[in-house]
């Protein structure tokens, strides 16, 4: 009897002997991956001209590795903390306003296949008639960018306001017959939030979107002094550099990219997207669901998601951003449960093949 007991509380001691073991070098892993994934980071900027950059990745929920580069105020040698520094998102904003609509279908209160002239009669009618999954698959018709407008450094007072641009436009085609990107459809799609919430735009994102998922460090980019709030800079070819970008006011398209984050943020909003909770599953699906032209042409968008092919047949959804003065990276993995966010403070930066190789370090 006592030979068992002494035997028994081996194995006991054995097991525990073999679990600490394990934890310790799982840590050590953890560790190894957090080295690896600085190294290729570092080794891409050596490479690059950006003034800052804020990079910050999860798996299975939680944040394995946060880390800020540069300088946020290079002038000012203001280093950056990816827990409260703060970029400009660019069209990330689509992906937290694509929420807004999921929450206002869940509600019954938005039918996103109804003609959008039930809820903005007020919009000037076209040759055809469209609805929001349109409109927010890029599929209405509604022209992008032209000339010089993502330069606007106007103070708009509401969305329906910002609607000036481009609410007298004709339609570039049928809608559903193509895809044409268009900023601008986002913020027709602000107004229909707006008109079916009974609420103004930001103040729905706010108490309805960051609030609830603790994005405390996410707001619209208003013109008030935010010492949290990176500088914007842009490259100078002819001189081999950057510079500090042009003053813009992006009150014309709080849901199409006026937005500002900080990568821990955006890690927290894409992680709340990755299963059922903040949203029923349907509703997921729905909004990472590829729409599809009227042809059956695969658009590989959704609903304010993107949806694209990594490595070793990963599908990736998210959304990229570019900014005057800012550039953001930000997709979660859904075959390894990893989320990958990069931002930096100057537009039109190339984060090249970054954001896959820090993808690979964290697949297992």
């Amino acid at each position: 009897m006592n030979f068992l007991k002494i035997l028994f509380f081996k194995f006991i001691k054995l097991n525990y002997f073999v679990y600490v073991c394990l934890f310790i070098a799982g840590c050590e892993n953890d560790e190894q991956k957090s080295i690896k994934a600085d190294k290729i980071t570092r080794e891409y900027l050596s490479t690059t001209n950006l003034p800052g950059l804020s990079i910050s990745v999860a798996k299975k929920g939680k944040i394995v590795f946060s880390r800020g580069y540069g300088y946020a105020d290079v002038e000012q040698k203001k280093t950056i903390d990816p827990s409260k520094t703060k970029f400009r998102i660019g069209s990330v904003s689509k992906t937290y306003a694509a929420t807004a609509l999921g929450i206002l279908s869940e509600r019954k209160i938005l039918d996103l296949e109804e003609d959008i002239y039930k809820y903005v009669s007020s919009f000037p009618s076209k040759k055809w008639k469209f609805n929001t999954m349109q409109l927010a698959g890029h599929l209405s018709g509604i022209r992008h960018y032209k000339n010089d407008e993502m330069l606007i450094n106007e103070d708009f007072e509401s969305v329906y306001d910002a609607m000036e641009f481009f609410k007298y436009d004709t339609l570039l085609h049928k809608p559903g017959t193509k895809y044409h990107y268009s900023t601008h459809a986002w913020t027709l799609i602000s107004l229909i939030i707006e008109n079916t919430s009974k609420s103004e735009f930001l103040s729905f994102m706010n108490t309805e979107v960051f609030a609830p998922l603790k994005m405390n460090d996410t707001q619209a980019e208003l013109q008030a002094v935010d010492n949290d709030l990176v500088k914007f800079y842009q490259f100078n070819s002819s001189r081999d550099t950057f510079e500090i970008a042009p003053k813009v006011n992006n009150s014309w398209k709080w849901a199409g990219g006026g937005f500002i984050s900080t990568t821990e943020d955006v890690i927290r909003f894409l992680n709340a997207h990755t299963k059922p909770g903040f949203f029923k599953k349907n509703t997921l699906e729905l909004l990472t669901t590829s729409q599809f032209t009227a042809d059956g042409e695969k658009t590989n968008y959704g609903i304010g998601w993107r949806i694209r092919e990594g490595r070793n047949g990963d599908i990736l959804y998210g959304h990229t951003g570019g900014s005057v003065g800012g550039t953001t990276y930000a997709f979660w993995n859904k075959r390894t449960d990893t989320i990958v966010v990069i931002t930096s403070n100057i537009g039109r930066a190339r984060f090249g093949e970054l954001p896959l190789d820090i993808f690979d370090v964290y697949r297992n």
